[in-house]
């Protein structure tokens, strides 16, 4: 395998395949400010669909439009987007917080906290 090959950024600018692998959403929108997003055969609502809800995917696509599969950004990217998706949702859902207020009859108030790792 050659390795220029392997490496090569194609019609897409260096600039946007470094920063899209960090912040996908913001490349795409920065993109779409200066020069128009890559060329793609999709139309602009499905760009925007997946500006919203799978930018790294949407980039992968564009590479993959533009060079092809045997490329590292088109696997870096997809690499990147399935980690995205296996490890953000536990994130959030691993401590619970739970208050409690009770109101005596003089009333006062009093309000514990308890917290669980789940």
């Amino acid at each position: 395998m050659d390795t220029n090959a392997l490496l090569s950024t194609g019609h897409i600018a260096l600039w946007f395949l470094l920063l899209g692998l960090f912040l996908p959403r913001l490349t795409l929108f920065i993109a779409w400010l200066e020069t128009g997003i890559p060329i793609n055969p999709l139309p602009d609502l499905v760009n925007l669909i997946g500006w919203l809800f799978f930018p790294r995917f949407l980039i992968a696509f564009y590479i993959y439009t533009d060079q092809g599969a045997n490329n590292i950004w088109f696997w870096a990217y997809i690499v990147l987007g399935i980690a995205g998706f296996v490890g953000e949702g536990g994130y959030a859902h691993r401590r619970v917080i739970r208050r409690r207020t009770t109101v005596s009859r003089d009333g006062a108030t009093t309000t514990t906290v308890e917290e669980e790792e789940v």
